[in-house]
């Protein structure tokens, strides 16, 4: 409720900008670089509020070309303004990864919460948790109960099969945290996956879709930022 909230509020007041801002009372921009400077205020704070680094840099960068002129910074946009925000990200990133896992991943750090045991590339267990930094990462998940997994990609590829998983409780939980990055799910094409992912230019898209009843519900939680996540049902 508190988020539809910010986010009613936040689009009447983008409104009200732009409507403003064509009358003359605020300085005069078009309509493109109003709308997409909206588009970049709002990406901002939702990345500030969710501890996103790339999600901080980016919006601010492209804003500093928007109105490179009238700032007279000309000189550094659009290209090295745009690696600046992609170097900072990555550093910013590195220096703060235990910080950002605390932040997101609220189960990995309770002591209640055991997590799964990674064998080669399987990896079994009620609760599981990967990372992936600068590389890939290809999993196969075979727990015989498997209720949660924490997935973090940084700059990354990253491939995990669930299609030997089971779950006995009819329910499990993706929490993903996904930057610069590339993940592909794969799992049984009887479980329904509910999205909950918050995604700052970023998407997700399913593949080869599921018919028929479904046996299991995954939902996926977490942030997808500058990422593609794609389902496949297998």
């Amino acid at each position: 409720m508190k988020k539809n909230y910010f986010w009613g509020v936040f689009l009447i007041l983008a409104g009200a900008y732009l409507i403003v801002s064509q009358m003359g009372y605020l300085p005069r921009a078009g309509v493109f670089t109003s709308v997409a400077t909206i588009v970049c205020i709002a990406a901002l704070i939702h990345s500030v509020l969710h501890l996103s680094f790339g999600g901080i840099l980016f919006p601010l960068a492209f804003i500093g070309i928007l109105y490179d002129e009238p700032l007279g910074i000309t000189a550094i946009t659009p290209w090295a303004i745009l690696l600046a925000a992609l170097l900072g990200t990555i550093g910013l990133n590195i220096l703060f990864a235990n910080v950002k896992a605390k932040r997101h991943f609220k189960h990995k750090h309770k002591k209640e919460i055991e997590m799964g045991m990674e064998k080669g590339e399987s990896v079994e267990g009620e609760n599981i948790y990967l990372k992936s930094s600068f590389g890939s990462l290809i999993r196969y998940v075979t727990s015989t109960d498997f209720r949660y997994a924490a997935i973090e990609s940084n700059f990354s590829g990253v491939k995990v099969y669930f299609d030997n998983a089971v779950v006995p409780t009819g329910n499990a939980t993706i929490e993903l945290d996904s930057n610069f990055s590339g993940v592909e799910f794969y799992i049984p094409d009887n479980w329904q996956i509910v999205n909950h992912l918050d995604s700052t230019f970023g998407g997700i898209s399913e593949k080869n879709k599921r018919t028929g009843e479904a046996a299991v519900t995954l939902t996926l939680e977490g942030e997808n930022t500058f990422s593609g996540v794609t389902i496949y049902y297998v």
